[in-house]
């Protein structure tokens, strides 16, 4: 039996896009990716509208590369998710993050329902 994991999920079942409302991005699957010369996991791109993971994760480590990268657009939706450095936002405080934040989520949940599901889907083994 194949063992599950969260990257073939989604190849396998079509998850190629994400609904954030105002726009869809792009979800692709790259062999390698690099961020101001340095390799990492995931990135989210606002501007050009993809979220890219890398393959090659184990499973554990691609969900959370995966969620990592949705809370960046999470942010972004919620006006939290500025990448200018000289940009800035009003201190707010922890209830104020936490409402924005959890709303973003839920929105994304609502319009990405496949999606969140197989994020909470568990290997056999787990």
């Amino acid at each position: 039996m194949k063992k599950f994991h969260i990257l073939d999920e989604l190849q396998s079942r079509g998850i190629d896009s994400i609904n954030a409302g105002y726009r869809s991005y792009a979800l692709e699957l790259r062999k390698a990716i690099t961020e101001k010369g340095d390799a990492c996991w995931g990135i989210c791109d606002f501007h050009k509208g993809y979220i890219h993971i890398t393959r090659g994760q184990d499973h554990e480590s691609a969900r959370e590369t995966l969620l990592h990268e949705l809370t960046h657009l999470v942010l972004e939706m919620v006006g939290l998710g500025s990448i200018d450095e000289e940009d800035s936002v009003r201190v707010k405080t922890n209830e104020e993050i936490t409402t924005l934040v959890s709303r973003g989520f839920l929105q994304l949940m609502n319009l990405n329902p496949e999606l969140f599901a197989l994020i909470q889907e568990q290997p056999d083994d787990a």
